[in-house]
């Protein structure tokens, strides 16, 4: 992709920074819940990854000295390659690698809000939150002594308006929001969000969405012809219909085993993130699956690494960000979770199939038609509508 289009692109998703607020999203729905389940933990999933093996990749930068013995992370599920993390701890002598998960970046700060501050090292919300949660004292200021590795990000990813100094947060990798058929059971054509509500109910039960309200909101506002940051209220209760038509045809909201249920024939259509379901492409027996990017246009997005606020083991933290920037262990990320890296270097060491993947590194006429998130999660008709849309899924 032309570093001019990539550049415009990320500088569309610049033009309405976030405004200074509380981001109360547990107070604007069921605050005792969301409360509850960041005291309570409830929601999140916890492994410890195995020892290293030996002979695990190599990272040209040296050993800090004081480096912690543990590393503990907050991300996405299935968010980092497992030979990553074991190359990771054998590298650097790490004793314990914890990795919880999150489902949405909503859920990030509703247990950050929730006082688990000082609980994780790194998280890798999505570009857009990244000043809520240095206004609220989430995040802290990165030491880029310890990440030399950021030089390998390119331009066109630097300076954005979330993180203008580039001095809070490291470009993780980006991708899109789509549509996942499996087509050799659905037979009609399914190129645009609006084809998507369409076919929905001859689907009925066999439906998978991905539990973030940001991205499910894209599908109705753009079948609608509509911006996906829309805060504009006929038009979101144009979208409101489209969702609670869509609603008693949903088979879960699931963030982290959508590409299960593809794969399984569970799910046959679904609203998901490229992760997990291009592999499916390679396997003969999921070899019909096809992941769409609407023509009607959708989201383009970019995760980031940031070190936590009172993180216990802050130089494990930046160490883990830039070993993970290594150009040839940045490349095994790619190709085991198949987003498009920010990071030039890598790209040598990517397999050219996937690098010439248009799902994944977007051709300039496709990129041209995505556009960039806003922040609209404490918008209460949003929040109105997500709480009505989840309440009717699979209800008759």
């Amino acid at each position: 992709m032309a570093e001019h289009e990539i550049d415009r692109a990320i500088r569309r998703m610049a033009h309405a920074p976030l405004s200074r607020r509380g981001f109360l999203w547990a107070g604007t729905m069921s605050a005792s819940a969301a409360f509850l389940t960041a005291c309570t933990g409830g929601g999140t999933s916890s492994t410890t990854a195995p020892a290293a093996s030996a002979g695990a990749g190599a990272s040209s930068a040296a050993i800090p000295a004081d480096i912690e013995k543990q590393l503990f992370m907050y991300n996405w599920g299935d968010y980092v390659d497992p030979k990553n993390i074991d190359a990771f701890k054998a590298k650097f002598g790490i004793d314990k690698f914890t990795y919880d998960t999150f489902a949405s970046n909503d859920e990030l700060l509703t247990k950050l809000q929730g006082g688990a501050v000082g609980q994780w090292d790194v998280s890798a919300p999505t570009g857009e939150f990244v000043p809520a949660m240095r206004e609220q004292g989430f995040i802290q200021k990165l030491d880029l002594s310890r990440i030399p590795n950021a030089k390998y990000i390119e331009k066109a990813f630097k300076g954005v308006w979330w993180d203008p100094t580039d001095e809070w947060q490291v470009p993780k990798d980006w991708g899109t929001t789509g549509i996942v058929v499996r087509s050799k059971i659905v037979k009609e054509e399914v190129k645009t969000w609006k084809q998507f509500f369409e076919v929905a109910p001859t689907y009925s039960g066999r439906i998978v969405l991905v539990d973030s309200p940001g991205d499910v909101f894209v599908a109705p506002l753009k079948a609608l012809g509509y911006s996906l940051n829309s805060t504009v209220e006929s038009e979101l209760e144009e979208a409101r219909a489209l969702l609670l038509g869509l609603a008693p045809h949903v088979l879960a909201l699931d963030s982290d085993q959508y590409n299960t249920k593809i794969e399984t024939e569970e799910a046959v259509l679904g609203l998901v993130w490229t992760g997990g379901i291009l592999e499916l492409r390679d396997k003969p027996e999921t070899a019909d699956v096809v992941y769409v990017i609407p023509q009607d246009g959708t989201l383009y997005w970019l995760d980031t690494w940031v070190v936590l606020a009172e993180a216990p083991h802050p130089n494990a933290a930046h160490a883990f960000i830039n070993f993970i920037h290594e150009p040839e262990v940045q490349a095994r990320e790619t190709e085991w979770n198949t987003y498009a890296t920010p990071n030039s270097e890598a790209k040598k060491f990517i397999d050219p199939r996937i690098l010439n993947d248009p799902a994944i590194f977007v051709p300039d006429d496709v990129l041209a038609k995505l556009e960039g998130a806003q922040d609209t999660s404490t918008n209460p008709q949003r929040l109105d509508i997500w709480e009505e849309f989840k309440s009717k899924i699979g209800q008759a």
